[in-house]
């Protein structure tokens, strides 16, 4: 049986088909390739597949421009409304932070430069470091650690030149301002008085030596060992040789020590005030710097 429109196939014995058809069309009139039942079929056809691609990439274009202007304004909306906040040391509330960084309630996760705002806080000389994140989708979370005032600093020469500034020293020799919103409960540490080439710039951010700082970080450590009925609380510090510190303790006891062996002489000073207290007598001077036989001036005592 012969087959129906054999020169529809895509190929004949000899060659493709589809050569033959376009000279065919080819030899036909512009009507009759353009307006036949055929060539009207075959636009409509096309027409159909193109209508239906039309009606599904425009959509599907128009889906990606919506998503896209949609994601983008979302992140642009994405306000933080939660804060964390820890301080290492709990000397600055999280107000203060906040005040510190110049942000108000309302946070853009989008455009918040988390990098920018640790920097700020760590060029407060108050803190020592500031850790910040950002955590999608809403939270901020900030952690520092502040600066422990050890002692005060303070220029010995202040007293004749006037220049009376003082400033914290932390345990690692940074100088800082003094700010009873954040230290209240450290202004009642002693006042180190500095000679004169103990420190470069006197200023705060200024780092003092370890070498000048060592025996007075360790004083105050060794006496807050002790309470206060045991050791009365030191009021100056003054180290006027390199192997010599005066501690000045609240009632006016000065106490002579050297720079080293630090919690031995607190022991003996602890002992003689205890020997004070027990025959009730005020001492005005004491050399702890001796194994044995310390020394001690009382009040009302000849040379006191």
């Amino acid at each position: 049986m012969a087959k129906r429109n054999q020169y529809r196939n895509h190929y004949s014995e000899n060659r493709p088909v589809f050569a033959n058809v376009r000279l065919l069309e080819a030899a036909l009139s512009l009507k009759d390739r353009y307006f036949s039942k055929v060539a009207i079929r075959r636009g409509l056809r096309r027409l159909r597949r193109w209508t239906l691609a039309i009606a599904i990439i425009v959509p599907a274009i128009a889906g990606l421009i919506w998503l896209g202007m949609a994601a983008v304004e979302k992140a642009y909306s994405l306000s933080i409304d939660k804060v964390t906040f820890d301080a290492r040391h709990k000397l600055i509330s999280k107000e203060q932070v906040m005040q510190i960084l110049g942000i108000g309630d309302s946070i853009n996760m989008a455009t918040l430069d988390t990098g920018a705002l640790k920097a700020r806080l760590e060029a407060n000389h108050s803190i020592e470091s500031a850790d910040i994140r950002a955590e999608l989708p809403d939270t901020l979370h900030i952690e520092i650690n502040e600066r422990i005032p050890v002692v005060y600093v303070e220029q010995e020469s202040g007293a004749e030149t006037g220049n009376r500034i003082r400033f914290f020293m932390d345990p690692n020799g940074h100088l800082f301002p003094v700010m009873p919103e954040y230290h209240n409960t450290f202004m009642g540490v002693p006042v180190w008085y500095l000679q004169p080439g103990d420190i470069g710039a006197f200023t705060a951010g200024t780092v003092i030596s370890e070498e000048k700082r060592r025996p007075i970080v360790e004083l105050v450590a060794a006496a807050n060992m002790y309470s206060l009925v045991e050791i009365p609380a030191i009021r100056e510090i003054f180290r006027p040789k390199e192997w010599k510190i005066i501690a000045t303790l609240e009632g006016g006891a000065e106490v002579l020590m050297q720079v080293y062996d630090i919690k031995g002489q607190m022991e003996r000073l602890a002992m003689i005030l205890e020997h004070c207290r027990a025959t009730q007598r005020r001492p005005r001077s004491i050399n702890v710097i001796p194994r044995i036989n310390p020394t001690v001036i009382y009040a009302g005592e000849p040379g006191s």
